[in-house]
Formats: C-alpha cells, sequence, structure tokens
C-alpha cells in the first residue's frame, strides 16, 4: 500500500484553514473604470483601492475596450485580460499601489560621486582582489 504525505484528514485540515485564512485576505473583485482610467481592487473589507492604469505596466498598451474584459481569476490572486494572456498578481499590485517600490528590490543600488571615485580607483588597480584558497586538512 502507497502512502501520500500529507494527505491525510490532518495536514487537509490545516491545509483548509490557512487556505480560508488567505482568503479572508485576498481581493474579492477586480473592475476597470473607463471614467476614471484605473483598476478598482474591492477588498473583503469592503474598501476599494483604485490604482490609475498607467501605473501598471501591463495594461499602459491596451485598449479601453480590451480593458472592459479585465478581471480577477478564479482563485482571487491575479487580475486578467483573457484575450490578451495578461496575468498579474493582485496583492503586488496592491503591496505596490499601497507602499510604492519594494525598498529591498533598490538595495545595494545606491550610488554618489565618492562611490564612483572609489569604483573608478579599485578599476584601474585591477579590481578586488581574488580571495586567497585556504588548505584544507
Amino acid at each position: 500500500m502507497v502512502k501520500l504525505i500529507g494527505f491525510d484528514a490532518k495536514s487537509i485540515a490545516i491545509a483548509r484553514k490557512l487556505g480560508a485564512e488567505e482568503m479572508a485576505r485576498s481581493p474579492v473583485s477586480a473592475v476597470y473604470s473607463a471614467r476614471e482610467d484605473s483598476v478598482i481592487i474591492k477588498m473583503p473589507s469592503r474598501t476599494l483601492v483604485k490604482i490609475p492604469r498607467p501605473w501598471i505596466e501591463e495594461l499602459r498598451d491596451l485598449s479601453k475596450s480590451a480593458l472592459k474584459r479585465l478581471r480577477l481569476d478564479f482563485v482571487r490572486e491575479a487580475i486578467e485580460v483573457p484575450p490578451h494572456d495578461i496575468h498579474t498578481s493582485a496583492m503586488g499590485l496592491l503591496r505596490d499601489a499601497i507602499f510604492g517600490e519594494d525598498p529591498y528590490a533598490r538595495a545595494g543600488s545606491a550610488t554618489s560621486p565618492a562611490k564612483a571615485r572609489a569604483a573608478r580607483r579599485n578599476g584601474a588597480k585591477g579590481g578586488r582582489p581574488r580571495k586567497k584558497a585556504t588548505a584544507r586538512r
């Protein structure tokens, strides 16, 4: 007899509970408003979040008639425009609209005149020195 790990009654109950918790935080609907040229996302709390279409890279070049087909997918995870095969994360859009660009995406990319001078000096010297190999015992 083959036993599948994770498919017992206890594991299934835990998965259902986690799924229900996630659905309680997931958007309920998403529609395009031509009048406001925005995507309007409705949350379970009945809060409406309006995101201007030009802010959403995937939707910038679509016509208003195409955007009429915009909707939330079956599992309420992605906003899709069916005839154009566009799928973008609903929670990702909300996060970007509310919090802005991910601060960790820019980590390490800070530049300054001093950093540029130091990089040029180090490059002129041949760059970073290679790490010395350590002897193994």
